[in-house]
């Protein structure tokens, strides 16, 4: 698949906020670019649906994609079964675009570590530290006690070695 760079992206989501409706959470890799953070090329877009039934959205979503010459797949609707696994509140969502259909949203920084904690791969590890570091830059709340305590049942569950080493930088970076 083709990666995504900012400008496209910002056309994707653009669109979605004038064409789609409801509340939207985009997630993953593709939140740091659509923040202007290019630290990784992406190929996927987690923009997931807050409504309960919305496959006709998604499938409009996908269409969008489409008609921006992007491939269908683009579009990863398999981040909503992480989100609902997760679990949310309403204080973990920040506007990141309100159209006049649909807003789309961003992750607080402990929904977002809490969705990449559970794997943390490398590239995971720098999506979580540089989104730390924008939030903390934007003055946003980051709660560190409740990132440490993430953290801390991570390394409780016997990672492998690879994952506790990065486990550790996450928690080293929030003091």
């Amino acid at each position: 698949m083709t990666p995504l760079d900012s400008k496209l992206l910002q056309k994707l989501l653009d669109a979605a906020a004038e064409t789609l409706d409801g509340e939207w959470l985009l997630l993953g890799g593709t939140l740091l670019p659509a923040l202007g953070v290019d630290t990784r090329p992406t190929v996927d877009v987690d923009l997931v649906s807050l409504e309960k039934s919305s496959n006709e959205q998604s499938l409009k979503l996908m269409a969008l994609a489409e008609s921006l010459h992007l491939p269908v797949e683009t579009i990863n609707q398999a981040a909503a079964y992480f989100l609902e696994k997760a679990g949310y509140t309403r204080g973990d969502l920040i506007v990141l675009k309100k159209g006049r259909r649909a807003t789309l949203y961003r992750p607080s920084v402990t929904l977002f570590w809490k969705l990449k904690i559970s794997r943390l791969s490398e590239s995971d590890l720098s999506d979580c530290l540089h989104y730390l570091k924008f939030s903390r830059n934007r003055g946003e709340l980051v709660e560190v006690a409740v990132l440490n305590g993430l953290v801390e049942k991570a390394l409780q569950e016997r990672p492998t070695a690879d994952r506790a080493a990065r486990l550790t930088e996450l928690k080293r970076q929030l003091t």
